[in-house]
This record gives structure tokens, C-alpha cells and sequence, in this order.
């Protein structure tokens, strides 16, 4: 009789492992899933020495599953309910003895570890058990520190191989995963065959980078591992900012809870402060888990919203924004532009990018219509002057909208890139107001350098007065102003990235650290070293 098994079973249904679920399936289909907690069999038909066995394996109790059986068949029935990751037996036992016991266990779990339990004249059944794999035996009557000690090293040893096999699992689950040509392995058959909810996650500026927005994903993904905990799962990195979630399931009832769980993490992520884009599809059984992925990566990729976090599903239907009427603003931004007003020009950019946030458009339409926008403004400055609008390179640094998050990102890189246009070959025929243009931009490419306004002014031939003037018309601010506001932004970002105080104030153009502490505050309100702390706190959950 087996001692103990009552609470046993209970504390092991208390987990919530379904009933009758195969191990072949959890440990084959993809061999992933996090072992937090080992199944450890004690077997021994002597009612007291298996009561003592269970007594001193108390200690293992919070980091593993303890089962205590008091026959080799009572063993071997459980193990089809709560497979054993260890087990510890007595050899001679009545029915079915130890060494038979550990031969069946194997053909259900071959990866089983044991120990066997043997008395002096027992010897040659305990070498028996080696050659089967036993990894150790123990002497009756077993001293309690040499039964830790043993106990201890298998498990040690069950830890290791089983990181080992993770490791291999894990990459040839990933090569199935991103490529359409994968060599036949020990797992391509088990994969391709089994039903899989797979979800696609694409984390979004610094937040995939900040260390404590990863600690809020990984405790967001843990929750969901959590709930899915009687599921193969595991997580594939597809790029810096992009992770792939695998469930292998069992049936297609569980879908629903899948989409549930997944659902959960997306508003703990969004609650996080992170910013993400998340979608999932179905993997059929026969079905490659490349073509699922492709399927996945496409339905996410043309779906994803700028500037706010995106969950769609299989049956996600996006239909474009109609944004006719922002090109009416276009058609007024060219016209400022080539008229040389500045301020003009940049308050329609800010109008345009109010109009795109408030239609939510998805990434793709947004790159679609800031690429017309530049063939635009190209065709048009062409048209009216001999500038060079150095279009192509506009174009080199679109791939720079997937790595902004907010609107107010996409409004100063546009800025930039709009104004950008009048750098290049100075026309015969300028007009003073058109050097504007041209004087921001060396402001932009040299603020950490000194920068004389008189300087400018006489190698572009102009009255220091009227350009001074000019500047601040169309910017709003004197030259000295507008350097000093520029050269503050800069500090802000790398301050924000985790710079240090005396390198930002180098990089920003001064040489003297508690002056530039002092002129941070008087344009932030804050010193350099608070601002550092309060976006540290605004990116740590």
C-alpha cells in the first residue's frame, strides 16, 4: 500500500495538470516548457521505511512534487497521470520489483532519472540497475547526508541535461520557425503534426531596451506562462524588438483560453507603459510553422497602428483612413516652403501630424503617405528652383518610423527632414530670407560646436542685422535662443538614454558642466540630474 498518496494525488490535480495528459506530447512536441517544479517517485513496500523516506524529503517540498507509492505498481499507474522526473526505489519489492519498475518507467519517460535502494547481498541487482541507467544506488540503511547528497547531484544533473536538451530544442523549433527550408531533425515530425497557438509580440522604441520595461515583459509573459502552465510553451526571440510566443495544444477547445490569456498580457503590457503590437494565428496540425509565422508577421505588419499599441486577430479587418483633405495642408506647406516661411511651414507640419493622429493611421498608410509627401514637395520645389532636394535621401531614413512611438517623435524628425530639403547647392538667385533654411541646418549638423551668427551672415554676403531679423521671424526665437532650446533637446534625449551629466554636457556644446546644469533649468524648469531621475521612474513600472 502506498503511504500518503491521498494527498499526493490531490496536491497534484491541486495544480491543475489535466487528467490522463500525455507526456509524450509535453516533452516531444517541442520539450520547452519551464520546469519549475520536478515529480520525484518514492517507492517502497515497507510502510515505516517509506513513512522515514517521506519524512526527510519534506525539504524538497517547496521546489518539488514529492509522491510516495508502497508498490512498483502503484508507481507506474501515477506515472501515467504525473510523469517522474526522479525516482527512488527499494529493489526488492512484492509484484513488480524495483528493476522492473524503472524499465517501465523508462518506456514512458526515458529521460527518467533513478536511485535504487539495495542491501549487501542485493549487489548484482543493483549493477543490474546501472546498466539500465540507474544513476546511483544506496546501501540499506541509507545515512540521512548521504541521501541528500545523492538526491542533490541528481537533481543537479536532471537540471543540466534538461538545459541541454531545452537548448536544442529551442534552436530547431526557431529554424522551423523563420525558415521554409528545415533539415528533418528529431522534432520536425512531432512539430508539423501538432495543433499550436502562436502569438507575435513587436515591442516598440526604448521600451524593448529599458531594463525595467523588460522586467515588466518578462513578469507580463510569466503570468501568461502561468495560465497556460499544463502547455508546451516557450518564447522565440525574432529580432531585438520582436518575440515570438508558442502554445502546443492539445485540442482546439483550448484556443479560446489561449486568446484569453494572451488578451490578459496585452493590457498588462499596455498598463506597463509599453508600447506593443501583438496578434496571433493558428498553426494546424500538417501545417509548417514557417507559413503560420509568415502569415502572422504579414497580418501584424499591416495592421499595426503608429503611435499607440495594436492587438488583431485572424478576422482583424483594417480599412484605410481617408485622408484627403490633410494634402489640402500639404499643398500649403509647399507653398511656405518655397516662399521661405519658416514658422509658417512648421506649424502646418504640426497641423498635418494632428490631422494623422486623430484618423489613427496604421504604419503602413503613414510611410505611404509621408513618401508621397516627399515625391511631392520634390516635384514642386524642383519645379520653382535649381535647389537640390536631395530626395533620396529622405527616403534612406523612412525606416527610421519604426522606431518612433509617438507623434511628437514623427513631428520633429519631419521638421528636420521637410527643412532639410533647402540644404545643398546655394542657387545664383537666392533670396536672404531663403537662408534661413540653410542656417538651421547648420545649427542642427554643428550645435556642439561654437556657432557665430556674424559669421554666417558674412560668408553669405547679408546684413547681420537683417538676417538676426529674418531668423527670428520665421523660427520665433533669436539665433541665440533657438542654439540654446536646440542644444537642450539633445541633452534631454541622452540624458533619457542614462548619459552622464559631464559627457552630455560635453557632447551638447559645453565645456562647463554647472553652467549647462543651470541653463538646463532654466528652459527644462528641473536640473539635469531630476530630469534623469523622473524619466528613469517614467520608464520603470
Amino acid at each position: 500500500m502506498g503511504l500518503n498518496t491521498g494527498w499526493s494525488w490531490r496536491a497534484a490535480r491541486a495544480e491543475g495538470r489535466p487528467s490522463g495528459s500525455p507526456y509524450r506530447l509535453w516533452i516531444t512536441t517541442t520539450g520547452i516548457r519551464r520546469r519549475l517544479r520536478m515529480n520525484i517517485f518514492l517507492v517502497e513496500d515497507e510502510h515505516w521505511a517509506l513513512a522515514e523516506l517521506v519524512e526527510l524529503f519534506r525539504i524538497y517540498e517547496t521546489e518539488h512534487r514529492i509522491f510516495a507509492f508502497g508498490s512498483g505498481d502503484e508507481a507506474l499507474a501515477a506515472a501515467y497521470e504525473n510523469t517522474p522526473d526522479l525516482v527512488l526505489t527499494d529493489i526488492t519489492m512484492p509484484g513488480m520489483n524495483g528493476l522492473e519498475l524503472i524499465k517501465a518507467l523508462i518506456g514512458v519517460h526515458p529521460d527518467l532519472k533513478a536511485i535504487v535502494l539495495s542491501v549487501h547481498d542485493q549487489f548484482t541487482y543493483a549493477q543490474q540497475g546501472m546498466k539500465m541507467g540507474v544513476i546511483d544506488y544506496l546501501l540499506k540503511p541509507v545515512r540521512k547526508e548521504v541521501l541528500y547528497a545523492a538526491i542533490d547531484q541528481t537533481l543537479l544533473h536532471i537540471t543540466n541535461d534538461t538545459k541541454r536538451k531545452t537548448e536544442r530544442m529551442h534552436a530547431a523549433v526557431t529554424q522551423m520557425l523563420l525558415s521554409s527550408e528545415t533539415p528533418e531533425n528529431e522534432y520536425t515530425a512531432s512539430v508539423t503534426g501538432s495543433l499550436y497557438f502562436a502569438a507575435l509580440l513587436q515591442i516598440n522604441g526604448r521600451a524593448s531596451e529599458e531594463g525595467g520595461k523588460d522586467t515588466a515583459l518578462v513578469s507580463a509573459r510569466s503570468a501568461f506562462h502561468k495560465r497556460l502552465q499544463e502547455q508546451d510553451l516557450c518564447c522565440i526571440d525574432v529580432g531585438a524588438k520582436r518575440k515570438v510566443l508558442l502554445a502546443a495544444l492539445e485540442d482546439e477547445h483550448l484556443i479560446a483560453y489561449c486568446t484569453s490569456c494572451l488578451q490578459t498580457l496585452y493590457q498588462q503590457l499596455i498598463h506597463s507603459g509599453i508600447q506593443v503590437h501583438m496578434g496571433y494565428a493558428i498553426k494546424k496540425k500538417g501545417q509548417s510553422l514557417h507559413s503560420s509565422y509568415t502569415v502572422l508577421n504579414k497580418m501584424i505588419e499591416e495592421q499595426r497602428k503608429f503611435g499607440m499599441s495594436t492587438y488583431v486577430t485572424p478576422d482583424t479587418c483594417t480599412v484605410e483612413a481617408e485622408i484627403g483633405e490633410i494634402w489640402d495642408r500639404a499643398r500649403l506647406l509647399q507653398n511656405f516652403i518655397a516662399q521661405g516661411e519658416i514658422q509658417k511651414g512648421k506649424d502646418t507640419i504640426q497641423s498635418i501630424i494632428h490631422e494623422l493622429k486623430h484618423h489613427q493611421l496604421t504604419l503602413k498608410q503613414l510611410t505611404l503617405f509621408i513618401s508621397d509627401l516627399f515625391y511631392s514637395l520634390k516635384y514642386n520645389l524642383h519645379a520653382s528652383s535649381n535647389r537640390d532636394t536631395r530626395i533620396a535621401a529622405l527616403h534612406d531614413d523612412m525606416h527610421v518610423l519604426h522606431e518612433f512611438t509617438t507623434y511628437d517623435e514623427l513631428s520633429g524628425w519631419l521638421t528636420r527632414k521637410v527643412f532639410g530639403l533647402f540644404v545643398g547647392q546655394t542657387p545664383l538667385d537666392q533670396k536672404p530670407k531663403e537662408l534661413v533654411p540653410i542656417l538651421l541646418n547648420h545649427i542642427h549638423s554643428n550645435y556642439q560646436h561654437d556657432l557665430s551668427l556674424q559669421q554666417f551672415a558674412a560668408e553669405h554676403h547679408i546684413s547681420l542685422g537683417y538676417l538676426s531679423r529674418l531668423f527670428k521671424t520665421q523660427t520665433g526665437y533669436t539665433f541665440s535662443d533657438y542654439l540654446i532650446r536646440h542644444r537642450i533637446e539633445a541633452a534631454k534625449t541622452l540624458l533619457s538614454e542614462g548619459a552622464r551629466i559631464t559627457d552630455v554636457s560635453r557632447l551638447v556644446g559645453y565645456e562647463d558642466p554647472k553652467h549647462f546644469s543651470q541653463v538646463f533649468k532654466r528652459i527644462v524648469g528641473a536640473p539635469p540630474k531630476t530630469y534623469a531621475q523622473m524619466q528613469k521612474r517614467k520608464f520603470t513600472p
